[in-house]
């Protein structure tokens, strides 16, 4: 009988050394700024401007999680993957708080899903999940501060290691100003299957 394999504890891998972990979270940081400055044309940050994460903050549980549930439903994810996902997302919600563990898993998947499918395909997807999913998960609070930021004249930006494109539509259907994001590689339209960096986490916000 096969021996079952198991996950390497956190303490047997390889723990990258300080300054190769700080250029990978400015390659991560860099790389989602780049990404939001093509996004809104060059625009020019104001003087004041707010910054809200996505997870347990605009909306309740992990946004990634939402988008899984959709895709699953339209055939994209099997019941075993969104059953892992979901023991994820209830230990994010009662602890309301980001397990590196988890994120890893999560976008160690999610990479291997989108591996050579079309970014537009993913797009389309991603405002019929949000409709469908996402805007019955939105915390009604969170939504007034960041109106009051935009009535105030300030801008408002989504800061969050969720896929930059997750983050990028919640800003555009909510009017807020822009997002911030984990951003996939892509050739020639297609997702690699690869990080451009590691996720927008901790210091690489």
């Amino acid at each position: 009988m096969p021996r079952p394999r198991y996950a390497p504890s956190v303490a047997s891998r390889r723990v990258p050394n300080a300054p190769d972990l700080l250029a990978s979270y400015r390659k991560a940081g860099q790389a989602s700024a780049d990404a939001a400055g093509e996004a809104i044309g060059g625009h020019v940050a104001g003087a004041t401007a707010a910054f809200f994460d996505v997870d347990n903050t605009i909306m309740r549980g992990a946004s990634i999680f939402h988008l899984a549930v959709g895709l699953a439903r339209r055939h994209y994810f099997s019941g075993h993957e969104v059953w892992g996902f979901g023991v994820k997302q209830l230990r994010f919600v009662l602890s309301g708080a980001e397990n590196l563990e988890d994120m890893a898993s999560a976008t160690t998947a999610a990479l291997s899903f989108v591996e050579g499918r079309r970014v537009d395909e993913l797009l389309a997807l991603g405002e019929e999940i949000f409709d469908d999913s996402m805007v019955d998960k939105l915390i009604p609070g969170s939504l007034a501060l960041a109106q009051g930021h935009l009535d105030a004249g300030q801008e408002v930006w989504l800061v969050t290691a969720t896929p930059v494109e997750v983050a990028r539509l919640l800003a555009r259907r909510l009017g807020l100003t822009g997002a911030l994001g984990t951003v996939s590689e892509i050739e020639d339209g297609k997702y690699t299957g690869r990080l451009v960096g590691p996720p927008l986490h901790g210091l690489a916000k």
